[in-house]
C-alpha cells in the first residue's frame, strides 16, 4: 500500500454484488458452505463469506502471500491482477486464492460462534476471541481445535460397543411387518400428548389441537396419518379435513377439528357445556402436565419399511423399564437438577418446568445419562470434549419441547424460535439415533466429523454464471491454542478468553484489525438460551475449567437492553447498561488496535433506535466511520427505498480510531460537504456499472456522509447545542434519501415526462395509500404539487389520504386524455393486457415513453407482466404475435 495513503482496502470499496452472490446461497446451506459452523448451534452466526471478505479487505498489502509469493510480484505470469490501492477492486480475485497475512492479529471482542476466529486462522493470522458465554467460547475452541478423525471413529465405536446398545434397546417396538415375537424396528420418534385435569369433572383432558401426525410418508402417496381422539388408533386417511372413521372403534370425527386446545385454553370434551380452561391456570393448580405416549414412527431395517403405528403395551411398558432403571440408578447418573434462570425468554415456567431435569422425560435422563457418563471416563481430553459436544448438540432435540412438523415429517428442535416454548404434543427422539431421523446422537456426531473434515480438507464455494462452483485446498483450519496472547505467533495462534471484554488483557497497539458482530440492541437473551446446553456441559467441564463452576451462564456482564427482565433485580439490563457495556468493549478495542488498523463489524436493526444506539457506543469510544457497506439486505430486490421509518439492512461498519479533541464544527457548516459526498457517491456507484439496487446505493452513501460527521463528533452543534448521533443519523438519511431521489428523476427523465418519472419515483412502493401531507412535503422539492397527479388521476384524495389508482380503475380517464403521460399509456397497456385487448390495440398507446414506464413499473411493482408487455410492444412485427405466446 502506497505510503501516502493508509486507507484500508475495506474503507474504499466492497465487492457488494459478487459477495451476495455467495451469501445468499450459503444463508440457505450451511451445511455445503462451512460444515464448520454447523457442529452445535450458537445464534446469529454470521457468514463465512462475509467475514472472508471482510478480513481480506482489511489486511491487504503488498506483503500478503498467495502460495508462498508475495502480492508485490503478481502480475500476467501467475493469473492473479495487481492491485491499484486506490481503486483495489482487483482484490475480489483473491477471494479464492489460500491467501497467507503471515501472522497478523485479528480480534473479536463478541467471538460467539467464531466465525471471525475460523475465517482468520484460514488466512494465516493469529485470531484473539473473547466471549462471556463459556457454552460459545466451548464450541468455538472445538472448532479450531485439530483432531485425529481415525481415532474419532474409534472412539464412538468404543461407545456404541458399552453403552451404545444399551441405548438403543430402549428404543425397540413391535415391527408390523415382520412376523414373530422377537421382530423389533428402530423406534425413530414417539408421540406423547400432555394431559391435564378438568376443573369441572375432574377428567384426564389430552391436549390436542388436532388428531393430525403426519403428511403422506412420501411424495408418491396421498394421504395422512391421524388418530383416533375415542381409541388413539393410528391409521390413514385420504383428507384429514373431511370426516372420516376409525377402522379400529367405528368413531367418526373430522381430525383437523376434534382438538381440545385453542390459543391457550382447552375444552372439556367429557363435559355436557365443554367449559373453556385456561392451561396455565391449570398448571397452577394441579401442577405440570402428565403424559401419555399414543403414537410411534418406526423404522425396520429387516422389511426396510418406515411408517407410524399406534403405542403398544409393550411401548409403554419399555418406557416404564426406563423409568424404574433411572429410579434406581439416579443418585450416580450425571444429569442436571438446577433450578432454571428466571428471564425474559422463559415462558415454560408457566408450564411447571422449574428445574433443568423436568426439561427430560426419564427414558431421555436416564440415556443422555448413561451416554454422558461413558464420554466422560475417556482418557484422552480432546477426544473427550469432541465427543461432548456432539452430545451437547443433540440436547436440543432429545427433551420435552420438540414438536413434529407435520407438512415436512420432521422433528424441530427446542430452538426453532429464540425462546423456549412448551409443547402440548412433545416429541421423543431416538437418542442414540437410526438410519432415519434428526438430532439424534450419532446424526450430530456425523455433522461435527464433517465439521473437522472440512477443516482438514477445505474448499470455498463461488458462484459463475449463475452456476455454484468449488475451489478446493483454500485454507486449512489448524489451530494452536496459547493461554498467552503474547505467546501468540510462537507457541500458537489462537487465543480465547472466557469473560467480559469490557476489559481485555492484551498488549495495547498490538492488533491488525477489530473484526466482529455485537450484540444488538433488543437482543436475543443467549446466557438464559444457552443455560440449556451448559447445565450439561458443567457435568464433564468443572473440574477442568473455572468458566464452567458456576451453577449458569453469568448474565450481569451481558451486553444486552432487556428491559422485560426488570424482575430480575441482579441481573436488569436496560437501554443505559447496553450502551455503556457496547462503548467499554469497543474503547478497549480501539486501545488494542495499531494506529493503522480498521475496525468492522456486521450489524442488523430496524429501528432508529437500535442504530443510533450502537453508532453512539463507537464515536463514545473514540472511532469514527469510514464505509457502511451492506450485505444480504432485507431492501434488496426492492428499488424503492424513500421510507425514512427504518434502516432494514444487515450492515458492514467500517470505524478507525479518530483524533483526541476534534474541532467544533456546526451542523450547518457540514451540511454542503455532506450534499456533496452524497451526489458524489451516488453518481459514482450509478456510473460503476455494477448491479447494486437503489437500498445498495442509499447504504453506502450513508456510511460516506456519517463519516463527516462523525470526524468531528461530538463538537457538532446545531442550533447552539450538541448535535446527537439519532438527529444526525435522521438528518442524513433524509439528505440521501432526497439525493438518490433526484438522481432517480433525472434519469427517468431522459427517458419519460418528468411527472411520470416524479409519480414512479415518489408514489410507487410506499403501499395503497400514501398521506397527503408527508407526499406533498417530499414533491415539493422537485416543484411539484400533489394536485397535480390528483389532476392527472393517478391518485384519488380522501380526506387526508391519498388512494393509488390501479390501471384497471384508471382506464376510462386514461382514454378521454389529450395528452396522455407516459405512465398512462404504461398503465393502460396493462388495462389492455389484463382484458385481451392488447394484440389489436396496442400501437396507439406504444411510444418509448411508454416502454421505459413499463419497465420501471416491472421493477417497483416487482411484476413480470409489465416486462412481458414491454418486450411484446417493442418487438412486435408486421405479423403480430398471438399474445397468447408470452402471457
Amino acid at each position: 500500500m502506497s505510503e501516502d495513503n493508509d486507507r484500508r482496502p475495506l474503507e474504499i470499496s466492497f465487492p457488494i454484488d459478487q459477495v451476495n452472490e455467495i451469501a445468499e446461497k450459503e444463508a440457505h446451506a450451511k451445511r455445503y458452505y462451512r460444515p464448520v459452523y454447523t457442529m452445535h448451534k450458537w445464534w446469529a452466526r454470521r457468514l463465512g463469506s462475509v467475514f472472508r471478505t471482510m478480513i481480506l479487505y482489511a489486511l491487504a498489502d503488498e506483503e500478503m502471500t498467495v502460495d508462498g509469493e508475495r502480492q508485490s510480484t503478481f502480475g500476467e505470469d501467475n493469473g492473479l491482477p495487481e492491485i491499484d490501492w486506490e481503486n483495489p477492486d482487483a482484490l475480489w480475485e483473491y477471494y479464492l486464492e489460500d491467501v497467507d497475512f503471515d501472522g497478523k492479529t485479528i480480534l473479536d471482542p463478541f467471538m460467539g460462534g467464531g466465525t471471525s476466529i475460523v475465517e482468520s486462522i484460514r488466512m494465516g493470522c493469529n485470531a484473539i476471541g473473547s466471549e462471556l458465554n463459556p457454552v460459545a467460547w466451548f464450541v468455538v475452541k472445538k472448532e479450531v481445535e485439530s483432531v485425529d478423525l481415525d481415532e474419532l471413529d474409534a472412539t464412538l465405536a468404543s461407545i456404541e460397543e458399552s453403552v451404545g446398545q444399551e441405548i438403543q434397546d430402549y428404543y425397540r417396538t413391535e415391527c408390523p411387518h415382520c412376523e414373530g415375537d422377537d421382530h423389533y424396528a428402530d423406534s425413530m420418534y414417539h408421540f406423547w400428548v400432555n394431559e391435564l385435569p378438568c376443573r369441572n369433572c375432574g377428567e384426564d383432558v389430552p391436549l390436542f389441537k388436532d388428531y393430525r401426525i403426519s403428511n403422506a410418508r412420501s411424495s408418491k402417496d396421498d394421504h395422512y396419518n391421524v388418530a383416533c381422539p375415542d381409541c388413539w388408533h393410528v391409521f390413514e386417511t385420504d383428507d384429514y379435513r373431511t370426516e372420516t372413521t376409525c377402522p379400529e372403534c367405528s368413531h367418526e370425527y373430522v381430525p383437523s377439528d376434534a382438538g381440545n386446545v385453542s390459543r391457550g385454553t382447552y375444552t372439556c370434551p367429557h363435559c355436557d357445556e365443554h367449559p373453556e380452561m385456561s392451561i396455565i391456570e391449570s398448571v397452577e393448580r394441579f401442577g405440570k402436565a402428565n403424559q401419555s405416549l399414543y403414537a410411534v414412527e418406526y423404522y425396520c431395517p429387516e422389511a426396510d419399511e418406515k411408517g407410524y403405528k399406534s403405542a403398544t403395551e409393550f411401548d409403554r411398558n419399555l418406557f416404564a423399564e426406563a423409568s424404574a432403571e433411572l429410579d434406581e440408578k439416579q443418585d450416580d447418573l450425571p444429569y442436571p437438577t438446577t433450578e432454571r434462570y428466571r428471564g425474559s425468554s422463559d415462558r415454560a415456567r408457566k408450564h411447571g418446568f422449574e428445574t433443568y431435569d423436568q426439561m427430560f422425560n426419564d427414558r431421555q435422563l436416564l440415556c443422555l445419562s448413561k451416554l454422558l457418563a461413558e464420554i466422560n471416563g475417556l482418557d484422552d481430553q480432546n477426544l473427550k470434549e469432541f465427543l461432548l459436544l456432539a452430545f451437547s448438540s443433540s440436547l436440543a432435540y432429545n427433551n420435552l419441547f420438540c414438536e413434529y412438523d407435520k407438512p415436512y415429517n420432521k422433528l424441530t428442535g427446542i430452538y426453532k424460535r429464540h425462546t423456549i416454548t412448551a409443547r402440548h404434543t412433545p416429541v421423543e427422539n431416538n437418542v442414540w439415533g437410526t438410519k432415519y431421523g434428526r438430532g439424534t446422537f450419532t446424526g450430530e456426531f456425523d455433522k461435527m466429523r464433517a465439521g473437522k473434515e472440512f477443516c482438514q480438507n477445505p474448499y470455498e464455494k463461488y458462484v459463475e454464471d449463475g452456476e455454484t462452483k468449488e475451489e478446493d485446498g483454500v485454507g486449512k483450519i489448524e489451530g494452536i491454542l496459547v493461554d498467552d496472547p503474547d505467546d501468540l505467533g510462537e507457541e500458537g495462534n489462537v487465543h480465547l478468553r472466557c469473560g467480559t471484554s469490557e476489559y481485555l488483557p492484551i498488549e495495547d497497539n498490538s492488533v491488525d484489525a477489530v473484526i466482529t458482530d455485537p450484540p444488538y440492541f433488543d437482543n436475543v437473551m443467549y446466557s438464559e438460551t444457552a443455560d440449556f446446553y451448559y447445565v450439561w456441559l458443567k457435568q464433564v467441564l468443572e473440574d477442568k475449567y473455572d468458566h464452567f463452576t458456576a451453577e449458569l451462564t453469568p448474565k450481569a456482564s451481558e451486553v444486552v437492553s432487556d428491559p422485560a427482565g426488570e424482575d430480575s433485580v441482579d441481573t436488569y439490563r436496560d437501554e443505559e447498561h447496553f450502551v455503556t457495556g457496547l462503548t467499554n468493549v469497543f474503547d478497549q478495542s480501539n486501545q488494542k488496535l495499531k494506529d493503522d488498523g480498521v475496525m468492522a463489524f456486521t450489524y442488523h436493526h430496524k429501528s432508529t433506535e437500535g442504530w443510533s444506539t450502537v453508532l453512539q457506543s463507537v464515536l463514545d469510544a473514540g472511532f469514527y466511520v469510514t464505509a457502511l457497506y451492506p450485505i444480504r439486505g432485507e431492501m434488496r430486490g426492492s428499488t424503492h427505498i424513500h421510507d425514512k421509518a427504518n434502516i432494514e439492512y444487515d450492515m458492514i461498519v467500517v470505524c478507525r480510531d479518530r483524533d483526541d479533541d476534534p474541532e467544533e464544527v456546526s451542523w450547518r457548516s457540514l451540511e454542503d460537504d455532506i450534499y456533496f459526498r452524497a451526489s458524489e457517491e451516488i453518481s459514482r456507484l450509478e456510473e460503476s456499472g455494477s448491479r447494486l439496487t437503489q437500498g445498495d446505493v442509499f447504504a453506502v452513501t450513508m456510511g460516506k456522509c456519517l463519516e463527516v460527521y462523525s470526524e468531528h463528533y461530538p463538537n457538532v452543534t446545531a442550533d447552539g447545542e450538541q448535535m446527537s448521533v439519532e438527529q444526525a443519523l435522521e438528518t442524513i438519511r433524509d439528505i440521501v434519501d432526497e439525493q438518490l431521489m433526484a438522481e432517480r428523476v433525472q434519469i427517468m427523465s431522459d427517458e419519460m415526462d418528468t411527472l411520470s418519472a416524479i409519480y414512479l419515483t415518489y408514489v410507487l412502493g410506499r403501499g395503497n395509500t400514501v398521506s397527503y401531507n408527508a407526499l406533498n412535503k417530499d414533491l415539493r422539492t422537485r416543484g411539484v404539487d400533489v394536485s397535480e397527479l390528483v389532476t392527472e388521476s393517478l391518485l384519488e384524495q380522501d380526506g387526508d389520504q391519498l388512494r393509488i389508482l390501479s390501471p384497471g380503475k384508471r382506464a376510462d380517464r386514461i382514454e378521454n386524455k389529450r395528452d396522455p403521460l407516459a405512465i398512462d399509456q404504461a398503465h393502460y397497456l396493462k388495462y389492455l393486457f389484463e382484458t385481451d385487448q392488447l394484440a389489436q390495440k396496442f400501437g396507439k398507446w406504444t411510444t418509448e415513453g411508454s416502454i421505459a414506464a413499463l419497465r420501471r413499473l416491472a421493477e417497483i411493482e416487482n411484476e413480470d407482466d409489465y416486462a412481458d408487455i414491454a418486450d411484446y410492444v417493442e418487438e412486435r412485427s408486421d405479423t403480430q404475435l398471438d399474445l397468447q405466446d408470452f402471457s
